[in-house]
């Protein structure tokens, strides 16, 4: 978990969600809820969401449990390569390269990333 890639791949990365709004296998949402002024009746709506965006962990009390970019891009990348997999036996990453194309500063690529981690 405590490994120099996601400081150092951190340090450039924008929070921006392209990566996770590119991808085929992101299914990240928020529920909003927009209440009548009369408070008698309202809507409730879910939206796309992304992992990497800022307020994406923020919680009751304004209480953020990703607050910085390190912890978010680190999320990403065990969501894909270790959370569904220790859950569903399948790596979550189809490797269409979408998120490496769409990404500014290049870090998205998964490939690059988890050799990083294998040491190759």
């Amino acid at each position: 978990m405590h490994h120099p890639v996601w400081a150092e791949k951190a340090k450039t990365c924008f929070s921006c969600g392209s990566c996770n709004i590119v991808c085929p296998t992101c299914y990240c949402f928020d529920v909003q809820d927009d209440v009548d002024w009369s408070l008698d009746c309202g809507t409730r709506c879910r939206t796309w969401d992304g992992c990497l965006l800022k307020d994406f962990a923020v919680v009751a009390g304004n209480h953020n449990f990703r607050k910085n970019t390190a912890d978010r891009y680190r999320h990403r990348f065990y969501r894909k390569g270790k959370y569904i997999p220790d859950k569903i036996g399948e790596v979550s990453c189809v490797g269409c390269g979408r998120c490496g194309m769409v990404c500014i500063p290049k870090i998205a690529d998964p490939l690059t990333v988890y050799n990083t981690l294998g040491g190759n």
